[in-house]
């Protein structure tokens, strides 16, 4: 079968998840490996280092590279050990929310935007997370380009039992409406945001609201700055979780009465999904792929720079049963449509060759 190639590989990471999703898949029709150039601790699956990339079982079939990152290391890899390419294409984030924090990741992003336009002649296919990001690809020359929600598994935390640890926890925060952030630490996810608005939210509309921030620290000088403005703007008892068990997500999701996003940039924006799915109305900034992943099904905000605009919006969600219902079933109906039930068998069906072969520029490559 088909091996895979991410940058790196992480616990809750979401292309990682993709990744592992679509491996499971692949070990139905035969053995699958999965290459990352960098491995966190936490895994519970076998992920190979980029180092032994060039002994994979299936070095007569594409390699599926999962771009997110430049990475001089894993270009030169490719580069070695590879000739065909399918691309799977999660975006990568602009440089320019880097430069202040992490400039060597600024770095990193630009160079990637310059290896994606050199890997071209080798990619025989490239599947793009959204129309935003094929509309990236097509701008680099791309022209054989499918669009597919990248297998978010958003109705894994409906059968996970709330953790009751959780659930204790969230109640000694008070009674009041729960505010959920689901994000890593990332400039370009502009949780400052987040913060503002619900500092407005507790100040001007609602005193008992409460915020939860989930999300790993990557950058601890903007992490650091995070909770120095939290102090600064006066937000009660914030409640910044980091990384969390799938059982206290779940408990979290099951008590949040808005689920708030303001991100200035995403290929798609999975947790947007994993809320929807769990039930909790979305309030999300109209920004890149983001609209068009949560369509009608949530509100969108045109100014999220705005936070009395967002408090304004985020207090009419839990004052409006009417609304709240509304965006609840539209939401349930939403994360239906790009759940991974219904997108990952296309995902295999692409890969092998089943579905528009015709557009293969090398059809008998993937001839089973």
């Amino acid at each position: 079968m088909f091996d895979q190639l991410v940058v790196g590989a992480a616990p809750g990471d979401a292309i990682t998840k993709s990744a592992l999703l679509i491996r499971e898949q692949l070990l139905l029709r035969g053995r699958s490996e999965l290459y990352a150039q960098h491995i966190e601790h936490g895994l519970d699956v076998d992920v190979h280092y980029l180092e032994a990339l060039a002994s994979r079982p299936n070095s007569h079939r594409p390699l599926v590279f999962h771009a997110s990152m430049g990475s001089w290391p894993v270009f030169e890899a490719i580069l070695a050990n590879e000739t065909r390419l399918i691309l799977a294409y999660h975006n990568f984030s602009p440089p320019e929310f880097y430069l202040d924090f992490a400039p060597e990741i600024a770095s990193d992003l630009v160079r990637g935007r310059w290896e994606l336009a050199h890997l071209r002649p080798m990619v025989e296919l490239a599947i793009a997370d959204s129309e935003y990001n094929a509309n990236e690809l097509r701008e680099l020359g791309y022209d054989n380009v499918e669009v597919i929600a990248p297998t978010p598994d958003v109705d894994r935390l409906n059968g996970v039992v709330p953790d009751p640890d959780m659930l204790r926890e969230i109640s000694s925060w008070g009674d009041g409406p729960l505010i959920l952030c689901v994000a890593q630490q990332l400039p370009h996810k502009r949780v400052e945001r987040v913060i503002a608005a619900a500092a407005v939210l507790q100040q001007e509309f609602c005193p008992s609201a409460r915020l939860a921030f989930v999300g790993v620290d990557r950058l601890e000088t903007y992490s650091r700055g995070l909770r120095s403005m939290a102090r600064a703007v006066g937000l009660r008892e914030p409640h910044m979780l980091g990384r969390i068990s799938d059982a206290q997500l779940s408990a979290l999701y099951l008590r949040a009465s808005v689920f708030l996003t303001l991100s200035e940039h995403e290929g798609f924006c999975v947790p947007v999904i994993e809320a929807m799915a769990t039930g909790v109305p979305v309030v999300a900034s109209r920004r890149a792929a983001i609209t068009s992943t949560v369509g009608e099904a949530g509100i969108l905000v045109d100014d999220p720079d705005d936070p009395v605009l967002v408090a304004a919006l985020l207090n009419r969600v839990i004052e409006d049963a009417d609304l709240r219902r509304l965006l609840i079933g539209r939401g349930v109906q939403r994360s239906r449509q790009l759940s991974a039930r219904r997108s990952l068998p296309r995902y295999i069906e692409v890969l092998t060759g089943e579905l528009d072969r015709q557009r293969m520029i090398r059809p008998a490559a993937f001839a089973s």
